[in-house]
């Protein structure tokens, strides 16, 4: 498991959800995202699966959310610290 590098850009006014990034915390290629648009997710729920150096990283959630948007495929080539979801969040 890796721990994820997260980034809060927003808040939605008065109904206390924040939009938070979740960010690669490695270089490598997506091999497999496991949410989609609209999901909820819990904290420890495995979000997508990152290949680097011949190694399958999973990538899990660390709060209880909505998955809003996918910034990712399958295949894609990733850096450090590009965004890979985004989630909202309480």
């Amino acid at each position: 498991m890796i721990d994820l590098m997260l980034r809060s850009f927003s808040v939605k006014g008065d109904s206390g959800l924040a939009d938070i990034a979740v960010e690669s915390p490695i270089t490598g290629v997506i091999v497999e995202i496991s949410v989609s648009v609209g999901e909820e997710v819990e904290d420890g729920d495995l979000l997508v699966v990152i290949e680097s150096m011949k190694m399958e990283n999973e990538i899990l959630s660390e709060y209880n959310g909505t998955v809003k948007e996918v910034l990712v495929r399958n295949n894609q080539n990733i850096s450090q610290e590009d965004p890979m979801l985004i989630l909202s969040v309480e």
